[in-house]
C-alpha cells in the first residue's frame, strides 16, 4: 500500500521541482511562465477537465449512498471554512485574498492522483467509483471556488448578478459543463476531436505541475507561512474526517468506503494556483501550501487508507 502510493505521488512531486529548476536556472524567465499560465487557464485546464468527464463511464455505478455521503460532507466542509474568514482575519490577520487560497486549497482535490492509486489498488472498478465522485463534485466545486474568488478578490463589493456573470466567464466552468453534458445526453464525439482533447489535456495536466513549480518560493517551504497550516490541516486531516463520518451515516462500506476516503485525503487540485494568478489571489501562499500537501499526503494518505481498511 504505502509504495503504490508513494510511486503514484513521487512523479507529481518530480514535475512541480523541475518547474522550480526552470524558473530558478532561467531556462524559461520568471515573465514568460505569466504566458504559460494564461495558456493553461484558457485552454489546458478547461479542455482536460471537460475530456475526464466525457470519458467516465457513469452508467454501471450506483449513485446511491456514495453521492449522498460525499456530496454532504462537502456541503459542511465548505460551509465551515467560509465561516472561519472572519476568525482567521481576526487571529492570523488574513485578508481576504489570501483566505481565498485557504479556502481553494481547502476545499480542491486533485482528481489525477486519486485515478493513479486508484488505478493500482483496485482497478476497474475502483476508478469508476473515483469517476463517480469526480462527476458530482469538479463543476460544483470550481463553480463554488469561482464565486468565492470573485467575492474575496473584488475591489468592490460584488452583486449576484456581478459573481454569477464572473463565474460565467471562468474556462473552467464551461469545460466541466460541457462534459458533463456530452456524457450524460450521450452525445458521440468525432474519435479525432477527442484524441485532439486528450492530447490538449495531457499537456495541461504536465504543465498546470510545472507552474505550480515555477510559482513556489524555496523560502515559504523552509519557513513557511503560519497561514500555510490551514490549509493542510483543513484539507488532509478535517475532510476526510467529515467524509468517514457522512459515510457512516450513509452505510457506505467496503472498497466503496475505501475509494472516496482515497478522494477525500489527496491533496488540493493543482489548476487553482493558475485561478489564484489570473483573479488576483494569494498565488504565493496557494503554491507553498499545494507542494506542502503533496509531500505530506505522501504519509497520510497509506496511514488514513490502513485504517480504513
Amino acid at each position: 500500500m504505502t509504495s503504490i502510493v508513494f510511486e503514484s505521488l513521487l512523479p507529481v512531486f518530480l514535475v512541480i521541482a523541475v518547474g522550480l529548476l526552470l524558473r530558478k536556472t532561467s531556462i524559461v524567465p520568471e515573465p514568460q511562465w505569466r504566458g504559460i499560465e494564461s495558456l493553461g487557464y484558457w485552454l489546458l485546464f478547461p479542455v482536460l477537465v471537460m475530456e475526464s468527464l466525457i470519458n467516465m463511464d457513469l452508467k454501471n455505478i450506483d449513485l446511491g449512498s456514495i453521492t449522498y455521503a460525499y456530496l454532504l460532507a462537502v456541503s459542511i466542509h465548505v460551509v465551515f471554512i467560509w465561516l472561519l474568514r472572519k476568525p482567521l482575519s481576526t487571529l492570523f490577520n488574513i485578508n481576504d485574498r489570501s483566505f481565498s487560497s485557504v479556502f481553494q486549497t481547502s476545499t480542491r482535490w486533485n482528481a489525477f492522483i486519486a485515478l493513479a492509486i486508484a488505478s493500482k489498488l483496485a482497478g476497474d472498478q475502483g476508478l469508476a467509483i473515483v469517476a463517480l465522485v469526480m462527476a458530482i463534485t469538479v463543476a460544483l466545486l470550481n463553480f463554488i471556488n469561482i464565486i468565492a474568488m470573485t467575492i474575496l478578490t473584488s475591489d468592490h463589493k460584488p452583486t449576484l448578478q456581478s459573481t454569477l456573470i464572473a463565474a460565467l466567464k471562468v474556462p473552467l466552468i464551461w469545460g466541466a459543463f460541457l462534459g458533463l453534458i456530452i456524457n450524460f445526453a450521450d452525445i458521440p464525439i468525432y474519435e479525432p476531436v477527442m484524441v485532439s482533447f486528450d492530447i490538449i489535456g495531457r499537456a495541461g495536466l504536465g504543465i498546470g505541475l510545472l507552474t505550480v513549480g515555477a510559482g513556489i518560493r524555496v523560502g515559504t517551504i523552509i519557513s513557511p507561512r503560519s497561514d500555510v497550516s490551514i490549509g493542510i490541516t483543513a484539507k488532509l486531516l478535517i475532510f476526510p474526517l467529515l467524509v468517514f463520518a457522512c459515510a457512516s451515516i450513509f452505510g457506505v462500506t467496503g472498497l466503496a468506503l475505501q475509494m472516496i476516503m482515497l478522494c477525500a485525503c489527496v491533496s488540493t487540485a493543482m489548476n487553482g494556483y493558475v485561478l489564484a494568478r489570473e483573479m488576483g489571489g494569494d498565488a504565493d501562499l496557494y503554491a507553498a501550501t499545494a507542494s506542502l500537501q503533496v509531500i505530506v499526503s505522501m504519509f497520510s494518505i497509506p496511514l488514513i487508507l490502513w485504517l480504513v481498511a
